[in-house]
């Protein structure tokens, strides 16, 4: 499915897992048509865990002790910027792989800028808010929260002519035990986490019993091959 949004064109396919091989950064742009201004969105189904960006998976000793972490789950390692993305039944991971046009300034902007207006056109237009919520799980200037309380973390790794973008996507409070793991990792490296800091796609849209299936059908995304679901 192919569309126009903010001048990119955005073509979207179905599901994938998030350790599919092929969503590596040297090879995802295989799946991007060459053209500039040309955008691939893939949705990433993980397992309960967490995705470490570069600058921790650069720090053996924070990857041990997250690791160590009772109850962390999978522990992941990614390329793409940001400290820790969470996964499993509660998240929703969007993996944006976008040419960038020659020339295009401010290219992290632009790319933040289209997963932003992809989401808010799917949520009925909410406007969401960017830069940094203290005490939010991965904070940084691209969070993406509603009334001062993060919904989406943004994280990206740039080339001369490529952007990618991961969005992290709360569909549903963290439990108690998801809230103690999250917390012990950051405090591993920086600043916890607080439940206040938080929403998610159920609160946001008074859905309470909102599933990652759920989120899906919601904002237009195919149904995965059956066993894909994991967690």
């Amino acid at each position: 499915m192919s569309g126009k949004l903010r001048g990119w064109v955005l073509d979207q396919v179905g599901p994938r897992s998030e350790d599919d091989p092929l969503l590596s950064a040297g090879r995802i742009f295989d799946l991007v048509p060459p053209e500039p201004s040309r955008a691939l969105l893939l949705p990433l189904i993980s397992r309960p865990g967490v995705t470490l960006g570069p600058s921790l998976a650069r720090r053996p000793q924070v990857v041990a002790a997250i690791s160590a972490i009772p109850g962390i789950g999978e522990v992941r390692l990614s390329p793409i910027g940001g400290t820790v993305g969470p996964g499993g039944p509660g998240w929703l991971s969007l993996l944006f792989a976008g040419r960038l046009a020659p020339g295009m300034p401010r290219p992290l902007d632009e790319v933040l800028d289209l997963v932003g207006t992809w989401l808010r056109d799917r949520l009925g237009g909410i406007e969401l808010q960017r830069g940094r919520v203290a005490g939010a799980w991965c904070p940084g200037f691209s969070d993406l929260s509603l009334g001062g309380r993060k919904l989406v973390g943004v994280g990206f790794k740039l080339r001369r002519d490529e952007a990618l973008a991961r969005a992290v996507i709360c569909v549903r409070a963290p439990t108690a035990e998801e809230l103690v793991a999250l917390n012990g990792c950051h405090l591993t490296f920086g600043e916890g986490v607080a439940l206040s800091s938080l929403t998610s796609l159920a609160e946001v849209l008074v859905q309470p019993g909102m599933t990652r299936e759920a989120a899906m059908e919601l904002l237009g995304i195919p149904a995965p091959p059956a066993g894909m679901i994991l967690g």
